[in-house]
């Protein structure tokens, strides 16, 4: 495993946008065997004027590759009763141009700036107050009487560097200046992955996973939690996604391919996904007496505003409300490669998730 030339960057926030002190850790070099690192910590006065309200953190001249080692799972059957062994082979998160991680190029993940953020904030909906206050703040359409976990991915202001304005403006739209963007656009990243299928009769099966030029920000994930219909504490979530990589491909046979007919490659791929709008339609988190876990996106909730469901008048303006003001997603898949055969881009925009649950099962 290798994790070479990285220097991480963590600010103490104090409020909600104020980074008062930083820490760095250094180091020249990790490389299997050597490490040399220096913790700059701060003394009690500094850290008793620290409020606590969250942690900033960046990743500057970060590589990270698994190299030769790797990860077996065992316990899983075809459908003829025969073990089928999977190994994770190899992972890695490198700069963009690594060449599927040949090349250990480095990556910024995050900046003194712009850094990734880990916080605790409170719900900013007052529910009886005023309604054009409802769906502001950290922490829209959560009531204020609960406090929320928050982990949030770099933030970008700029029309070039804010990838989600960028999609917006120049994969689903053609704006003017577009050429202009891409041109002082920062370097994403590149991630991977290779698993290996090993089957009874002796024969194995390859997927190479591989994404160039990936961006994440403008992403959070929020958690927090309320009683359930029996009383009991519910973990609810709400999750916003904007994923752009610049390229995705992948190779199922791996190191035995000979030709090109089983690599599947995209241009460009971006998924804005929301899931979940606060108290109104969170992501619940759950498991079952059998040890599974299960994961739904709960219809939207009148009676999160103490909505009355005969009351149609009330319900009917719940609707709108919510129609108004949950965010939505959007897709967009470029051009499909496989072998000689292409296939046009796909676009998915402005549509919402009403209802959607997930449960894990007993291999």
């Amino acid at each position: 495993m290798v994790l070479q030339g990285w220097r991480p960057v963590l600010a103490v926030l104090r409020g909600v946008n104020e980074m008062k002190k930083l820490l760095t850790l250094s180091a020249a070099a990790i490389i299997a065997h050597s490490a040399n690192a220096e913790l700059q910590a701060l003394d009690d006065v500094e850290m008793s004027s620290q409020s606590g309200a969250g942690l900033g953190f960046a990743l500057q001249d970060f590589v990270f590759s698994t190299d030769d080692a790797s990860l077996a799972v065992t316990g899983i059957e075809d459908g003829t009763g025969n073990e089928v062994g999977i190994k994770w082979d190899q992972f890695y998160i490198m700069g963009e141009g690594s060449q599927n991680g040949a090349v250990k190029k480095p990556v910024d993940i995050g900046s003194y700036l712009h850094p990734w953020v880990v916080r605790s904030v409170r719900g900013s909906s007052d529910w009886d107050g005023d309604p054009a206050d409802f769906y502001t703040g950290d922490a829209p359409a959560i009531g204020d009487d609960v406090a929320a976990l928050q982990i949030l991915t770099d933030v970008y202001t700029s029309a070039a560097q804010n990838t989600r304005q960028y999609v917006m403006d120049c994969i689903f739209a053609s704006a003017g200046d577009c050429g202009q963007r891409a041109a002082i656009r920062r370097s994403g990243a590149d991630i991977g992955s290779r698993f290996t299928l090993d089957f009874a009769d002796g024969t194995n099966h390859v997927w190479n996973i591989d994404m160039r030029g990936v961006y994440l920000d403008g992403s959070g994930f929020t958690l927090w939690s309320r009683p359930d219909d029996s009383g009991q504490s519910e973990l609810l979530g709400q999750l916003n996604l904007s994923l752009l990589a610049e390229e995705f491909q992948i190779d199922t046979c791996g190191d035995a391919c000979t030709g090109t007919g089983s690599l599947l490659q995209i241009d460009q791929v971006y998924l804005g996904l929301n899931l979940g709008f606060g108290d109104m339609q969170p992501l619940k988190f759950s498991a079952t007496s059998d040890g599974n876990f299960v994961l739904e996106l709960s219809k939207p909730d009148p009676s999160s505003r103490g909505v009355d469901p005969s009351d149609r008048d009330a319900m009917l303006a719940f609707f709108n409300e919510y129609y108004a003001n949950a965010p939505k997603s959007d897709i967009y898949i470029g051009e499909i490669t496989v072998g000689n055969r292409t296939a046009g881009e796909t676009v998915i925009n402005g549509f919402r998730a009403q209802y959607l649950k997930a449960t894990s099962i007993d291999l």
